[in-house]
């Protein structure tokens, strides 16, 4: 596997102070890759409601410009952003993309519109039925987001349920996907890829990524063609992290290449 196109600097809020660009790249060249999107986080409604200290756009990406130039010889090196709940604020987000020229825009849903992020969600004294009811208002919102131009990638899209099995409970994919089709299909008519998110798998190969096989294999039979991966790694350590594995899962879905919409074309790589 040859691109991670999901990692943090420690400009992002939650970035490891040892994410420095060069150190991602070179983590990145070390793991045989050709390509690294640094995408940092700018969770817009976080940063104007003051739960996040804002990411200093100007100097990430001057400092993504100028790695561009250090490592060109050696790795393709991207100008990312994870834009988090741009829905929520779309002129202030708008705003935030024509700034810079980011070479790949993630779209990604971290909380609900007036809530905090999903690992701040108490869903230890959730009924299955008010969790089946809190995802039924997560598709709905990430279908809202899809009609926000300048995406290019849908982030972890199972996101929430990360935070709901590390409170011991479960949540079943079945009820909801003639919901999720939809919003695969509208995803495909938009040209926006979908991500293969391997942050929650484990060296043992237990850990499901995110999406679930189940949902990437689905996305598959609708037609899906684009799709991306990140490691969503916030540390050099962290960066292709398990995509031997996740090779290994695209290849059984059907997927012959990573496919990515960027702001200078289709990028295709073999998986």
């Amino acid at each position: 596997m040859r691109a991670d196109l999901h990692t943090h600097s420690l400009y992002s809020f939650d970035g490891a102070p040892s994410a420095t660009v060069a150190a991602m790249c070179e983590a990145a060249i070390a793991a045989g890759l050709t390509h690294l999107a640094i995408t940092d986080h700018c969770d817009i409604d976080g940063e104007l409601d003051g739960i996040y200290h804002p990411l200093d756009r100007d100097a990430a990406f001057a400092a993504i410009t100028e790695a561009k130039k250090i490592y060109a010889d050696r790795l393709t090196l991207l100008a990312g952003l994870e834009l988090g709940q741009a829905h929520h604020r779309p002129e202030a987000a708008r705003a935030v993309l024509e700034r810079h020229p980011y070479d790949i825009v993630l779209g990604s849903l971290h909380n609900l519109e007036g809530e905090r992020d999903f690992y701040f969600f108490d869903f230890k004294g959730m009924t299955s039925d008010a969790i089946a009811a809190y995802f039924d208002r997560v598709l709905a919102e990430y279908d809202a987001m899809l009609d926000f131009p300048g995406i290019q990638v849908l982030t972890h899209i199972t996101y929430v349920h990360r935070y709901v099995r590390r409170a011991g409970k479960e949540l079943d994919f079945i009820p909801f996907i003639p919901r999720i089709r939809a919003l695969f299909e509208k995803m495909i008519n938009k040209g926006i890829a979908l991500e293969l998110n391997t942050s929650t798998m484990r060296p043992d190969g237990e850990g499901e990524p995110m999406p679930t096989k189940e949902l990437l294999a689905l996305y598959r039979r609708c037609g899906g063609r684009l799709v991306s991966l990140g490691s969503d790694g916030h540390a050099p350590d962290a960066v292709a992290r398990h995509f031997d594995h996740a090779a290994r899962i695209l290849t059984e879905c059907g997927f012959t290449e990573l496919a990515v919409p960027t702001a200078q074309g289709l990028l295709t790589l073999p998986i």
